[in-house]
């Protein structure tokens, strides 16, 4: 950035602040303010203002300082509306898909507003407020947010009292597939030169099984075949195996592998010393168990190398034990 110091001529704003430091060193040294201004190549007035600012504000008013830049051509008021409108639905404003896009916020703003800003602008107006491009979570149509509320309310507190009374062990339960194609994370690499990562292209993937409780302690299980009910009692009776001399509660999700006769039978069999309690529909975020599928999959296994499944089997069981 430049900055004008005298009719017609202009200097960029590090030399400026020399100037001026300079010119209170010779000031310093009793050279005549026309002198200083002739040997800097600066009006007169331009040195005497130097002067005066420091002789009233020391240094620190010689130091340069960064330009405000152009003001945004909305309001305050206007702003926060516009942040309000990004709180909803992009489909609510007649945009085909729910994201926000500055391309879309500019036309809000001008269809709100009559006013046309540059989405660069509009892109740098975001990154003001702290605002960040980001992928949503998924959230599903199904999803019965009275229900999941029910059960954080009257479900929860009873599970909680029957694990106090048993003291027994609590595990959150999941089944996951992981898939042979990565997810790619980043790298550092020239701009505009995108770099290539060797992954294989062969189809394919593992089911895993696992349950955490909420101290940390996790069982795991790679399936050989696909999840029923047969195989899902095999790993509930593995969960049990864990802890011989404990009562254990299990809470998992509402599939209907989880809600087959067969397992029902298997709970009621086992009543005194085993429970089973399920989670509201398409509602993973009540279920710790998640967290480890996501970490598994953007973080251990984040660009894999696996070739086939037999050595992603072995990476799988690597990285969660």
């Amino acid at each position: 950035m430049k900055k004008e110091a005298s009719g017609g001529k202009s200097y960029p704003r590090d030399i400026l602040e020399h100037y001026r430091f300079r010119a209170i060193e010779l000031y310093n040294k009793r050279k005549k303010i026309n002198d200083i201004a002739d040997f800097f190549g600066v009006h007169r007035c331009a040195v005497s203002h130097w002067i005066t600012a420091y002789k009233r504000h020391g240094r620190k008013a010689l130091k340069s300082k960064k330009a405000k830049g152009a003001k945004y051509k909305i309001s305050k008021e206007e702003l926060k509306e516009v942040i309000s409108i990004l709180n909803d639905d992009a489909t609510i404003y007649d945009f085909e898909t729910p994201l926000w896009t500055c391309k879309r916020v500019q036309q809000i703003i001008f269809k709100k507003f009559n006013k046309k800003i540059h989405t660069t602008n509009i892109m740098r107006l975001f990154k003001k407020l702290k605002f960040s491009p980001q992928k949503p979570e998924r959230f599903a149509f199904q999803k019965d947010r009275k229900e999941v509320r029910k059960w954080l309310k009257q479900e929860w507190p009873k599970i909680n009292e029957h694990r106090r009374k048993w003291r027994a062990m609590l595990y959150f339960q999941d089944e996951s597939g992981v898939s042979l194609t990565p997810v790619l994370g980043r790298t550092w690499a020239p701009k505009g030169k995108t770099p290539k990562i060797m992954v294989t292209g062969s189809r394919g993937g593992l089911c895993v099984t696992s349950a955490i409780s909420p101290a940390g302690k996790m069982v795991f299980r790679i399936e050989k075949k696909k999840v029923n009910a047969d195989k899902h009692i095999e790993f509930l009776k593995k969960i049990i195996k864990q802890h011989p001399k404990r009562k254990i509660i299990v809470i998992e999700d509402s599939s209907p592998v989880h809600k087959s006769k067969k397992v029902d039978k298997f709970v009621e069999q086992n009543k005194t010393k085993f429970a089973i309690y399920r989670l509201p529909s398409y509602s993973p975020e009540l279920n710790p168990d998640e967290h480890v599928w996501k970490y598994l999959k953007a973080y251990q296994l984040r660009s894999h190398q696996a070739r086939n499944t037999k050595e992603l089997k072995k990476l799988v069981k690597r990285k969660m034990s």
